[in-house]
């Protein structure tokens, strides 16, 4: 706009609202404390405006039969391609646009309305998302031959710190429920190094330079011959749910997916 645009729209609304916005002089324009009133509610509408404007086209995608699920690495390496595949094949009307991220990245693709919902691991519920519980996996010490506990049926967090020890970095949540194991098991978590991906902690591992941890299916998808699995004695989860941004519209269409989800993981062992 010109400045000559922006006066004249100016100078509307103030008629409208009946004060001032700005005083002008020959040193320019400053806000009056009306102006100062009035820009963090000006602010918070168009935010509200634009908010319901992507509420609204989100939910004629779905309902036009386009679903967006985003999900963090490792979930569907568990639910296998045959879960994505069985949805489709059941509602050959919609379109589901499916991705992978690390945990934290999901999360924000859902606060972003990039993604109708996600299936992602949880630590703490957080209060403007809506969780619905799918499933949850032990996580196990994972160590090599030349490791002094190899031999053990059990472990617990406080041993397994006094080794080298490799995790997934702070962007996953295994890396979370280690550390809070750690803060429950009274001892000061010594992480070796944070990696970007399970695959180079079990590479570390493999080559016997770190021990790391994993869910069970993680560990039997991974060339992991002559590694072994061990129960932690604190027995702690990796839990995994379905998330929506909370009291954001929900086709049929995306209750029909979550309908799907919740059953599907009822039946897993």
């Amino acid at each position: 706009m010109t400045p000559q645009g922006v006066s004249k729209v100016v100078r509307r609304l103030e008629e409208e609202l009946r004060v001032d916005l700005f005083t002008r002089s020959q040193k320019g324009i400053q806000m009056t404390e009306y102006g100062r009133v009035f820009l963090p509610r000006a602010e918070e509408i168009v935010g509200i405006a634009e908010k319901t404007e992507e509420e609204l086209a989100a939910l004629k995608k779905q309902n036009e039969g386009y679903l967006r699920l985003a999900s963090a690495y490792g979930i569907l390496r568990f639910l296998t391609p045959d879960f994505i595949r069985s949805f489709t094949e059941q509602n050959k009307e919609l379109h589901l646009d499916y991705s992978e991220a690390p945990d934290s990245f999901v999360i924000d693709m859902v606060r972003k309305g990039e993604a109708d919902v996600a299936m992602v691991p949880y630590l703490n519920k957080e209060e403007d998302l809506e969780y619905v519980p799918l499933f949850e996996k032990e996580i196990y010490f994972i160590t090599h031959p030349g490791s002094r506990f190899y031999d053990l049926p059990e472990v617990s967090i406080k041993d397994v710190m006094t080794e080298p020890f490799v995790t997934e970095n702070s962007n996953f949540l295994i890396h979370h429920i280690i550390e809070d194991t750690c803060r429950q098991g009274q001892v000061e978590p010594d992480i070796y190094f944070n990696t970007s991906g399970f695959s180079l902690c079990y590479k570390l591992c493999r080559e016997g330079e770190a021990n790391t941890a994993s869910m069970d299916f993680i560990f039997d998808d991974m060339g992991t011959e002559g590694m072994r699995k061990i129960p932690l004695c604190e027995h702690p989860v990796w839990p995994v749910a379905l998330v929506f941004k909370k009291d954001s519209p929900r086709s049929e269409n995306l209750k029909k997916f979550g309908e799907f989800a919740e059953d599907w993981c009822s039946t897993l062992p």
